[in-house]
């Protein structure tokens, strides 16, 4: 190192020498920082450990607990202050909601034609026997705001996995709509689409699996989970899937090579007999197909729980919801008249400023003419 730093000073000893101290000097200092770092990050001398574990955890959950404690309180004198003479708490929340401006510009744009697109989804199933119900953001816009949240871009519905099968059959006959498959690298999940034909409508309707089984026991449902987990770990390890790590969010030629993992994960669901037929069924079960965040408290449900669905208003439409709402609704969110978080943060599936001009937007106004 010294050589290379040589050729670029000037040609004096008494430099040269002045300038191999000063690096020598420096290097010396460099080396006690390097050995507090050691000690610090082993804990050789526990001192930092103990501070840490004795003090600074105790000191963050405190903390943590008294910004709890405050955003609660400040809730509580929120509502009340909100709350109309003889109005409870629970019916000013529900008005709260309900009174929440509809969303403008490209986003309510893209809400109206997605409502549209339910509404003829929801024909085309009932004119083919299928069943389906609206879920997770949409099932929350119908019960509190009868239609989109504001904020909601994106359409979620439910359906069972030989219904969706039968549904695939009827679009590849009917030219006004498609299907469409991608992977998620980063979910590990089969992402369908219910979509328009026209490259320039982007509204789409998200469609969650779901599958026949015979026991309401949840430990049938951790089973389940634990067959996906494997699943994904040897998503991880198959080297025919590098090409998934380029193109993370996959519909491509190779998409095959991915899907081997979930039949055979499925095959095994069959065979240890935690999912069956729609005759021997008991129970609907989240699919292995869909993500797996954590968040769903609940993977199955009873069927009574879920079918006969009921009819619900959605907009300018009449949709399918599921028998007892409330239970789908829980197991994802808890209590769907906190104030949410996700106002700001709300993943845009669709950037709706491409829809206030161009080719999308001549096209939507079309569609909703």
């Amino acid at each position: 190192m010294l050589n290379k730093i040589k050729q670029f000073l000037p040609a004096s000893s008494r430099s040269l020498h002045a300038m191999h101290e000063d690096i020598f000097k420096l290097q010396e200092k460099l080396d006690r920082i390097y050995q507090r770092i050691e000690v610090a990050d082993n804990g050789i001398n526990m001192n930092i450990n103990y501070k840490f574990d004795t003090i600074a955890i105790p000191m963050i959950e405190s903390l943590s607990l008294n910004l709890d404690a405050h955003d609660e309180h400040m809730k509580m004198f929120a509502w009340e202050e909100f709350r109309q003479p003889g109005e409870d708490i629970q019916e000013a929340k529900e008005r709260f909601f309900r009174e929440l401006p509809k969303a403008t510009g490209g986003l309510r744009l893209l809400q109206l034609g997605c409502s549209k697109l339910l509404g003829e989804f929801d024909t085309l199933c009932k004119e083919n026997d299928i069943s389906y119900w609206i879920n997770f953001g949409t099932l929350i816009g119908a019960i509190r705001h009868k239609g989109f949240i504001p904020w909601d871009d994106d359409t979620d519905l439910g359906i069972m996995r030989d219904d969706l099968e039968k549904l695939c059959d009827i679009v590849q006959h009917d030219n006004r709509y498609k299907i469409s498959i991608a992977y998620d690298r980063f979910a590990h999940c089969r992402q369908v689409r219910f979509l328009y034909n026209e490259e320039n409508i982007p509204c789409f309707l998200d469609l969650f699996i779901y599958d026949w089984a015979p026991s309401i026991d949840n430990k049938f449902a951790e089973e389940q989970r634990n067959l996906r987990a494997q699943m994904v770990k040897e998503m991880d390890s198959d080297d025919k899937l590098l090409f998934w790590e380029d193109e993370p969010y996959y519909s491509g030629d190779k998409k095959g090579l991915i899907q081997e993992h979930y039949d055979r994960c499925l095959e095994k669901s069959k065979a240890v007999g935690l999912i069956c037929e729609r005759q021997h069924a008991k129970a609907i079960v989240w699919a292995i197909d869909n993500l797996d965040d954590g968040k769903q408290k609940q993977w199955v449900y009873p069927i009574a729980d879920l079918f006969p669905t009921r009819t619900v208003p959605f907009e300018c439409v009449e949709l399918e919801e599921p028998n007892n709402p409330g239970l789908f609704l829980w197991s994802r969110y808890g209590d769907i008249y906190e104030l949410p978080n996700d106002i700001n943060s709300h993943f845009q599936h669709v950037n709706d400023d491409e829809l206030e001009s161009g080719p999308s937007n001549l096209a939507m106004k079309r569609l909703l003419d």
